[in-house]
């Protein structure tokens, strides 16, 4: 039936459609040439879409344009629902287990019900995930909606009373009531919306519902993502999923004639190649990154819980409706398949891929997915071998704590106004995994400081997991923005930090040779952490690594791989401090093993390696010949590069490169470049060489200083770098770090373990 969106049982499936067609107000994207010929029949598009709903299925075809008549009738339902009565007085909730759902109205002449309910054994409702301000980034946006709220009619106990709530919640649920009574939108009768059935003026009741969400979100028959009734991108966004859609699911068919062709690696030519040049329009790509870039909701930290824990999650947004699961689908292909064509694909406030928190919101979503899966295992199935590889987790207690911490890891990048929010915003997946009452540690009260929350919550993962994992989170030095805050406990406002050695080196890793489970020392006073180790070396030079250093101009910046590759050379052949060659290697292999933190394939032989290393050498210094010249810098990295390569036995590589340019060889070069640099990017983010005054190399963090002291702790995975305070026995935490050749129990040769004392770290 046009116009109009129906569940139908699993056995009755409709396609059904979404009669649009596109207004004046599509912008560069329904203009673009090529694309919009080839996509867009009559300016629109049918978008093929497959949603399952707790026993239902949508089948839809959308078209998403714009009819002018439509908009007069948009104009109609997003006018406020009118409001009238008294000012709203909450009843209590009964218990810590009851909370409200608003029973919506069957038109918008009528009013919508505040009801209570029992957790345990509430009606099929929806729960919404909306934004509470603007819907977009845009100054318009920002000015229209933050701060602006608007009446709104219900009745609680009986009685009509009115309630103001923001705009943007306004409008989505006049979408809703006004969708429902059109048959458009066939849903529950039940809505869960925290802006009306939390009574957000009184802190006692919010920190109460606050640990309920997980399971709110987890019991609702369906989620719903209001996007806003702005539709800035979206027929762009859209199609981008409807012409990708089809070849993503043949591409997943074992077998069919997509994944012989091409396999599990795209490039944009490949799919130029089935789908024509229009898929390459840089129009249709800028409204597929705009539509990300321009939203809110997509930043927000309270989303990740929100996606993560319904079983089924629908996008509204103007008035098309889509399911997440192939937004998600798309990103995934995008970020697994086409990674190294979509690098120019960045958000214009973020130095990350288009897209980036789907991509956070579908880890979570898929360890739920997983943890649902495994109801009833004491290990969670398969999450065991990840969490207890991380974190030494092996009862379900300590796996659902390592769910929290890989929660707050992956969370930390998305925004929220309050920092307690960056802990608050998902101890509802704690809990939903745990099924157990929320630790006094882990319970929301915003009359703590951030820093308090933080320290809590840190301290009590330090409590519960078997090793020190939590440690890794810590960000540089010079990354972190609360003041106040223990050096041992993670700033998880700062959204930018170097990739934890938990998440990259696990299981490979067990620098104290701890048994499974077993937990070491620790214990936590007046925000002081006292762990028990041992000093083992201390930090003697380090290589400069401006890439990711403030202390550097733009231009220098710019020459990083080169300053970085002579600054490695020279820590390697400094006469004076010669390095420890480990037993059967060279100087060589040290140093790219320890730029790769020794993370090598068991695909890729020792030869192949070594080669690559030598590859990426040759590119590093051809590209900063090509944009720098023959200057000082390529002199003095070209010489020392072979000298060095001479000592270790390595036939030099030609560093003139004019034949490495085109053909075989240079193929053969920009490979190995490109293997190596996958691999040793993701661990030198942030960090930097160092040699020790044992003559150790290592990666440690970026804020080292010479003489920083190397420990091994109780319990620890990894060498831990300290810096002594002015009170001897006490001592700031600088990081975690890899030391090559002394990362599986090496450290503790020489009766180091008898040295092991109290040490309190501030």
């Amino acid at each position: 039936m046009a116009g109009c969106c129906h569940y139908a049982s699993v056995n009755e499936q409709r396609l059904l459609t979404y009669p649009t067609t596109l207004g004046p107000h599509t912008g560069s994207y329904g203009r673009a040439k090529g694309f919009a010929q080839q996509n867009f029949s009559s300016r629109t598009f049918r978008f093929t879409v497959l949603v399952r709903l707790a026993g239902w299925s949508i089948h839809g075809a959308c078209s998403i344009s714009r009819l002018h008549d439509r908009l007069r009738e948009w104009q109609n339902f997003s006018r406020p629902i009118v409001a009238q009565g008294s000012p709203l007085q909450y009843e209590p909730l009964e218990n810590d287990k009851s909370f409200r759902l608003l029973k919506l109205a069957s038109t918008k002449r009528e009013v919508c019900q505040l009801q209570h309910f029992p957790l345990n054994e509430p009606p099929k409702y929806i729960a919404l995930s909306y934004t509470w301000g603007s819907p977009l980034l845009t100054d318009e946006s920002i000015a229209g909606y933050n701060k602006v709220d608007r009446p709104f009619a219900l009745k609680a106990g009986g009685v009509t009373m009115t309630m103001s709530i923001s705009r943007n919640l306004s409008e989505a649920l006049s979408y809703i009531i006004d969708s429902r009574s059109r048959h458009v939108l066939k849903s529950p009768d039940y809505i869960w919306a925290d802006g009306i059935c939390i009574n957000q003026n009184d802190p006692a009741e919010r920190e109460v519902q606050v640990p309920l969400m997980g399971e709110i979100y987890s019991n609702c028959e369906i989620a719903m993502v209001w996007l806003g009734q702005d539709e800035t991108d979206l027929e762009g966004f859209l199609s981008i999923h409807s012409l990708l859609e089809p070849i993503i699911r043949q591409r997943e068919i074992p077998g069919s004639s997509i994944s012989k062709r091409f396999g599990s690696a795209w490039t944009l030519q490949d799919l130029a190649s089935v789908l024509g040049n229009g898929i390459l329009d840089p129009g249709a790509w800028a409204a597929y990154v705009g539509f990300y870039e321009k939203r809110r909701w997509f930043s927000r930290v309270w989303v990740a819980q929100e996606v993560a824990l319904p079983r089924t999650t629908i996008i509204l947004c103007g008035d098309a409706i889509f399911p997440w699961d192939i937004v998600q689908m798309v990103k995934d292909f995008l970020r697994d398949s086409l990674a190294m064509d979509l690098q120019d694909l960045r958000t214009v406030h973020r130095e990350r891929p288009a897209g980036y928190e789907i991509a956070t919101m579908s880890r979570l979503r898929n360890f739920m997915t997983v943890s649902r899966m495994s109801t009833g295992s004491s290990t969670l199935g398969g999450l065991y071998p990840i969490l207890h590889d991380r974190t030494g987790a092996t009862t379900r207690t300590q796996l659902s704590y390592a769910v929290l911490h890989e929660s707050l890891t992956t969370v930390r990048s998305l925004d929220s106004e309050r920092g307690h929010d960056k802990v608050y915003g998902v101890i509802g997946i704690f809990a939903a995994i745990s099924g157990k009452e929320i630790d006094d540690l882990l319970r929301p009260n915003y009359g703590r400081t951030v820093q308090e929350v933080f320290t809590r919550v840190t301290w009590l993962l330090l409590r519960e997991l078997p090793n020190l994992s939590i440690l890794s989170s810590v960000e540089d030095a010079s990354q972190r923005r609360l003041e106040g805050l223990p050096s041992w406990v993670p700033d998880w406002t700062s959204a930018i930090t170097n990739n934890s050695l938990v998440s990259m080196l696990s299981p490979s890793s067990n620098a104290s040779m701890v048994a499974e489970a077993y937990q070491g020392y620790r214990k936590e006073t007046d925000s002081s952490l006292v762990l028990n180790g041992a000093l083992f070396d201390t930090i003697a030079d380090f290589a400069r690594s401006p890439q990711f250093s403030d202390e550097v101009d733009m231009f220098e910046r710019n020459k990083g791989p080169a300053i970085a590759l002579e600054s490695a050379l020279e820590l390697c052949m400094n006469p004076d401090a010669p390095v420890a060659i480990n037993l059967g290697t060279s100087a060589w292999e040290m140093l790219w093993r320890t730029m790769i933190a020794n993370r090598t394939s068991s695909l890729v032989n020792l030869p192949v390696m070594t080669d690559y290393f030598a590859h990426y050498t040759t590119r590093v210094l051809a590209n900063h010949k090509t944009n720098y010249g023959v200057d000082a810098l390529y002199i003095r990295t070209t010489g020392r590069l072979q000298q060095f390569q001479r000592l270790n036995g390595i036939n030099p590589v030609a560093t003139g490169l004019e034949d490495t340019k085109h053909g075989t060889k240079a193929e053969m070069v920009n490979r190995g470049h490109l293997a190596f640099t996958m691999l040793s990017g993701e661990v030198t983010i942030r960090r930097r060489l160092f040699r020790t005054r044992g003559g150790h190399l290592g990666l440690g963090p970026l804020s080292m200083e010479k003489n920083d002291q190397i420990w091994l702790m109780d319990g620890a995975h990894y060498p831990l770098l300290l810096r002594p305070t002015l009170d001897k026995h006490i001592f700031t935490f600088v990081g975690d770090l890899y030391l090559h050749g002394h990362m599986n129990g090496e450290m503790l040769r020489g009766g180091l373990r008898h040295r092991f004392q109290n040490v309190t770290i501030k």
